[in-house]
């Protein structure tokens, strides 16, 4: 829980001080790069992590990944220009791609379904809890100590979970005798397809953008042949053939993409269009989090006594009819409106994100649960990825058609549309009990 407070909390902490390192450092023209080269690193690390922990075993490589993090956030802290320091969060992103994932891989590890599903929901808790006080915590930092403490402070409690997990994890699935066979060229290809892929997403108004996409696509299918012929994989194609999995990949990129379209454009919307302070548009996207919290451990009771496939449905339910709501969103709507949209979204992400990825962990052959787990966490920032990527351009194609306004409201429709097909999605997932998913375990 450490470790994932850390992680997840990182990029809303050094958000806010971003604007005063700029200030005293310069390099405006490529502060964009400092969120994105950590967002370049951790999605492209997350599915090499997750196998590296399957052969290697979840301590030694949750320790090099924290140890990297702290590294890097102390060069961080050094920095002594804008290009270093976009260096430096680089290796950061980089070390966090193996504490986000592993940490859902070791809640698999070390807990049953019933205790699971119960655990889950702390988890959540922890991802809310930071993205509420990350920027809180952050302006306090800044102001009273100076930007280079938003990096500092990460250093004792690192420091103190790598501690905890280091003496007292036991690895309890079977690690792989003799000398280890990792996939070198796989690690390197969905590395490459991620940077290409993420890289052309940045801008896709020019023609670069698009080359960049289409050689994401060339590595892609390169390492689809790669992986179909090794021996022991860093993407489980072969899990791909088994339709709860497929089901759940399918289901992670459109909620990244709606998820990262919500948190991206709900607050540019309440800033630009309806006229609010920045406090006011960041506080938008409280009652989503909290809700979210406070049904995942409504959904983690439910499932134990009806299994995952109900409860990963109407959150799907809930999360279209939030959708609706934010789609009827103009200038003059009251907060109502806008508070029941993201109350409605943040219930149906709290049922259905947990309800299949525990459903896949529960049934997924535990050798395999590292690479599985890390894959849906790959689908996900993925999706996100993609999902800012085109909506953003959409919005900027209309905003010179209609307006600001009229331009973030169609783009809310575009959100709409994913929703309702990640709805279609998981519908499609296999009916399994709680004693099924149990039995197969």
């Amino acid at each position: 829980m450490i470790g994932s407070f850390m992680g997840s909390m990182e990029s809303t902490v050094v958000a806010t001080a971003m604007p005063t390192i700029v200030g005293e450092m310069g390099g405006l023209s490529i502060y964009g790069w400092s969120f994105s080269i950590y967002v370049l690193a951790s999605s492209a690390g997350i599915p090499v992590a997750g196998k590296l922990s399957d052969i290697l075993g979840r301590r030694v490589v949750y320790a090099w990944a924290m140890a990297l993090f702290l590294v890097a956030s102390l060069l961080c802290s050094i920095a002594p220009s804008m290009i270093w320091l976009i260096v430096f969060r680089g290796l950061q992103g980089l070390g966090a791609a193996g504490l986000l994932p592993l940490a859902l891989v070791m809640i698999g590890d070390m807990f049953s379904f019933e205790e699971r599903a119960r655990v889950q929901a702390l988890f959540s808790g922890v991802w809310g809890i930071s993205s509420i006080s990350g920027p809180l915590l952050g302006g306090f930092l800044v102001d009273r100590v100076g930007w280079p403490s938003v990096f500092y402070i990460n250093i004792p409690f690192g420091i103190l979970s790598a501690w905890f997990v280091w003496h007292w994890w036991e690895d309890r699935h079977l690690l792989t005798k003799g000398k280890p066979y990792i996939d070198y060229p796989g690690a390197i290809l969905v590395t490459l397809a991620a940077v290409s892929l993420l890289l052309g997403l940045i801008d896709v108004t020019v023609w670069y953008g698009w080359a960049l996409i289409a050689l994401s696509g060339v590595f892609g299918y390169w390492l689809w042949r790669v992986e179909k012929s090794s021996p022991d994989p860093v993407l489980p194609m072969a899990l791909f053939r088994w339709r709860l999995f497929t089901v759940t990949i399918l289901h992670s990129l459109a909620i990244g993409w709606v998820l990262s379209g919500v948190t991206a454009y709900v607050p540019l919307f309440v800033q630009e269009v309806q006229k609010k302070s920045a406090t006011e548009a960041g506080a938008t996207l409280t009652p989503l989090l909290l809700a979210w919290v406070v049904s995942s451990a409504v959904c983690a009771r439910v499932m134990l006594r009806i299994g995952y496939r109900n409860p990963a449905i109407w959150g799907m339910v809930m999360v279209v009819l939030g959708s609706a709501m934010l789609s009827q969103l103009h200038v003059d709507s009251g907060k109502m409106l806008l508070i029941g949209s993201m109350l409605c979204m943040g219930t149906g992400f709290g049922m259905t994100v947990p309800a299949l990825l525990i459903a896949v962990q529960m049934t997924v052959e535990r050798r395999s649960m590292g690479s599985a787990t890390a894959t849906i966490q790959f689908a996900r920032s993925i999706g996100g990825s993609v999902g800012v990527g085109v909506m953003g351009a959409f919005l900027n194609w209309q905003v010179g058609k209609v307006g600001m306004a009229g331009a973030i409201e169609t783009t809310f429709w575009v959100a709409g549309a994913i929703t309702i097909l990640g709805l279609a999605i998981t519908l499609a997932a296999p009916v399994l009990s709680a004693e099924e998913m149990g039995q197969r375990r």
